[in-house]
């Protein structure tokens, strides 16, 4: 049999005031930064790449949010948390525009379903780590766990 799945990144980019870093993606509107990890890439080099080319930002990855899959494309999506630690606002051919922005003000911009949903997981302070998988079109959950981290 021959697999294939596809694996993205995306960060939750925090500042020292407390704000949400988001970009503006040309075909699903705001977003937190994300992308695909390339091959021979780690998911922690994927997602400092694709932070810094899509908004300009320097990160330190400070935790692991969950993850969720696309059924009908395979592709896997992982979430965490990060701390800004440097570098200035910039758009890209990805980000047409970048901004700071509080948690609530995020939450009213994002309104592509399965952005806003991971974004609500990884504003949600859980101390437990969400698993989901669903289908895109129309966006539907298909199965859903949280779980506790290095319970054996």
């Amino acid at each position: 049999m021959n697999y294939t799945h596809f694996v993205s990144v995306a960060g939750l980019v925090i500042n020292d005031s407390g704000e949400i870093l988001l970009v503006k993606s040309p075909r699903r509107g705001w977003e937190y930064p994300g992308g695909m990890v390339e091959p021979g890439e780690t998911f922690q080099d994927a997602l400092l790449r694709e932070i810094k080319e899509e908004a300009g930002i320097d990160v330190k990855i400070t935790g692991f949010i969950g993850l969720c899959k696309n059924i009908e494309k395979d592709i896997v999506n992982i979430d965490f948390c990060c701390k800004a630690v440097g570098g200035k606002l910039t758009t890209s051919d990805e980000s047409t525009e970048v901004m700071w922005v509080n948690k609530e003000k995020a939450l009213e911009m994002i309104t592509f379903p399965l952005t806003r949903k991971r974004l609500e997981e990884m504003l949600s302070g859980s101390e437990q780590v969400s698993c989901f998988c669903f289908k895109k079109e129309p966006f539907e959950i298909v199965s859903e766990d949280y779980y506790s981290v290095g319970n054996r």
